[in-house]
C-alpha cells in the first residue's frame, strides 16, 4: 500500500491542512490540533451567574467546517495559520423592497466584511505561554491546563459564530490517555509483557491467568513458586538489597517501567493518529442511493461519492491489495519512507545515497463516527440528500466495537512507534539495542506522500476501546 493523502489539524474541528510531508512527533503530526474553541455558555446558579466552557466539535458544531486554516512560512522561516471564514450564502429573491430589502443587503455587508478580515495565529515559534491566561479544560473527560491565546482572537471567532467564543493553546498542557485498550504495546498500563498488553487490547479484560501473572501475591495457598513469593516481596520492599538470582532483572524491569514516560495527547480526540483506508471509503460511498439532477435539456444521474476529508484522517492509504474494513485488524502498520543524503565521492565520482527510514505505528483502536460525516462544508449544516445520510448508511452493520456499541467504526487510532534507518542497501533491525532506538528517535521522523506501508502485525479479533466516554 501507498499513502495517498495526509492532513494536519492545528486548530481542532476546523477544515483540514493537506499535507504533501508531514514530521512525526510522539503526539502525531506535528502541529496537529494544538490549538481549540470552546463556547462559552453562562448560566444562572441560584443567586449568580456561572459560566461552562463546551467543547466545539463538527458533531455538535458543524458551522466549525466554514472556517479555512492554511499554515504559512514565513520569511524568517516562522510559521503561522491563517484562518479564514467563509460565508454561507444567503437566499435570493426574498425580498421585494423596503425596509426587509435594507436588511438584507446590510447583512450581505456584513458577511463579506467578516470574510474578508482573515486572522493569523503563531505557529513555530509558538505563543509565550507566560503571557498568557490559563484556563481549564476538559475534552472527552481528560481535562488539561492550556492557555487563553488572546480577547482579540475570541472577538475574531465569537463574531463569525454569533456567540462568545474562547480560543486556547495547549502549550505545555497534556492530555492523559484513559482505560488501558488505546495504550501502544510498550506503556501499556500494568503489562510485563507484549503479549499481556496484546491480550488486554483485543479483549478489553484480562483473563484469570494473566491477572495471576500480574498479581502473584493475591494467589491463595502457597503454589507459585519462590519467583512469584519474591515478586510479590519486591512489592513491599522495591529498595531491600536481596541478593537472589532473578531478583536484579525483576527490579530493573520495574525501574523501567517507572522511567518510561507516559504517551499523551493534544487535543486530539483519543490518540495522536487516525488511520483511514480508500477501500473502505469506496464502500461507504458505495452505500449512497443515486442522485438526479434534471436541467432544460436533460435529466442526469450520479453517484455520490464521500470525500475523504469529512472522516478527518492524518493518514490516508490507497488499500492496495486489502479488502473493505481489513483496516478493523491492524495492529501494526510500517511505513518506509525515502529521502537523499549527502553526496559521497567514489573513485568514478560523486554518488547520492538514499536513506530509507522506517517507521512503526502501532494501532490500538477503532474510531467511533459521529454526526459529522454527515456535515456540508459549504453551508456548515447538515448536508441535503445522500451526503446527509453517511452516519445512518454505516449504522447497519458497522457497529463492531462492543466499547462503543451504539456508534459506527471507520478508521484506526494509532502511535508513532521506533523508528530505524537504512542506508545504502544496510538494514537495520528494527529491534536493535536502547542505545540506537534511543538515537533514531532523536532525529526527525518525516513521512510523505506516495510512501510504501505494510502491515507488519494482524489482530486475530477487532480491539475494544475502553475510554470512559
Amino acid at each position: 500500500m501507498k499513502i495517498t493523502q495526509l492532513y494536519v489539524y492545528p486548530i481542532k474541528a476546523l477544515r483540514p491542512i493537506p499535507l504533501q510531508h508531514a514530521q512525526l512527533t510522539p503526539q502525531g503530526i506535528k502541529y496537529d490540533r494544538t490549538f481549540m474553541l470552546y463556547h462559552v455558555k453562562t448560566k444562572a446558579d441560584g443567586s449568580s451567574m456561572s459560566t461552562e466552557l463546551k467543547k466545539m466539535q463538527l458533531s455538535s458544531y458543524p458551522q466549525c467546517a466554514l472556517f479555512e486554516q492554511t499554515i504559512l512560512s514565513r520569511e524568517d522561516s516562522q510559521k503561522e495559520v491563517l484562518v479564514k471564514w467563509h460565508a454561507p450564502s444567503l437566499p435570493t429573491g426574498g425580498s421585494e423592497g423596503g425596509e426587509e430589502l435594507e436588511q438584507e443587503q446590510a447583512e450581505r455587508e456584513k458577511l463579506k466584511r467578516l470574510e474578508a478580515e482573515t486572522i493569523t495565529v503563531e505557529l513555530d515559534p509558538p505563543p509565550r505561554i507566560e503571557e498568557l491566561e490559563k484556563v481549564e479544560v476538559d475534552l472527552h473527560g481528560s481535562p488539561t491546563t492550556c492557555y487563553k491565546v488572546g480577547e482579540e482572537y475570541d472577538r475574531w471567532f465569537s463574531e463569525r459564530f454569533g456567540f462568545e467564543v474562547v480560543f486556547v493553546y495547549l502549550g505545555d498542557g497534556k492530555r492523559q490517555i484513559l482505560g488501558t485498550s488505546l495504550l501502544p504495546p510498550t506503556t501499556a498500563s500494568g503489562a510485563h509483557s507484549h503479549s499481556h498488553a496484546s491480550s488486554r487490547r483485543q479483549s478489553g479484560k484480562l483473563t484469570p491467568q494473566q491477572q495471576q501473572q500480574q498479581h502473584p501475591q493475591q494467589k491463595s495457598g502457597g503454589g507459585g513458586g519462590w519467583l512469584s513469593s519474591l515478586a510479590s516481596l519486591t512489592s513491599w520492599f522495591p529498595t531491600v538489597p536481596i541478593s537472589v538470582p532473578g531478583f536484579v532483572a525483576i527490579q530493573a524491569e520495574r525501574e523501567e517501567e517507572e522511567q518510561q514516560p507516559k504517551p499523551w495527547i493534544t487535543f486530539t480526540d483519543v490518540a495522536p493518529l487516525l488511520i483511514t483506508s480508500e477501500s473502505s471509503l469506496s464502500n461507504v460511498s458505495a452505500r449512497l442511493a443515486p442522485e438526479t439532477t434534471e436541467s432544460t435539456e436533460s435529466t442526469e444521474s450520479t453517484h455520490p461519492q464521500v470525500p475523504m476529508y469529512k472522516m478527518r484522517p492524518n493518514l490516508v492509504l490507497d488499500g492496495k491489495g486489502e479488502e473493505a474494513w481489513a483496516e478493523d485488524y491492524w495492529g501494526e502498520l510500517v511505513v518506509t519512507s525515502s529521502a537523499k543524503s549527502s553526496p559521497a565521492t567514489e573513485a568514478n565520482g560523486t554518488t547520492t545515497r538514499i536513506k530509507k527510514t522506517k517507521t512503526k505505528l502501532h494501532l490500538t483502536g477503532n474510531c467511533a463516527r459521529c454526526t459529522s460525516l454527515n456535515v456540508d462544508y459549504d453551508t456548515g449544516k447538515t448536508a441535503k440528500g445522500e451526503m446527509g445520510t453517511v452516519l445512518k448508511k454505516l449504522m447497519k452493520d458497522r457497529r463492531v466495537d462492543p466499547g462503543m456499541k451504539w456508534s459506527p467504526v471507520f478508521g484506526r487510532y494509532g502511535f508513532v512507534g521506533e523508528t530505524a534507518v537504512d542506508e545504502d542497501g544496510e538494514e537495520q533491525d528494527m529491534e536493535e539495542g536502547e542505545e540506537e532506538r534511543e538515537e533514531d528517535m532523536e532525529r526527525e521522523v518525516w513521512i510523505s506522500v506516495g510512501d510504501e506501508v505494510q502491515v507488519t502485525k494482524r489482530n486475530e479479533e477487532r480491539t475494544v476501546m475502553d475510554w470512559p466516554f
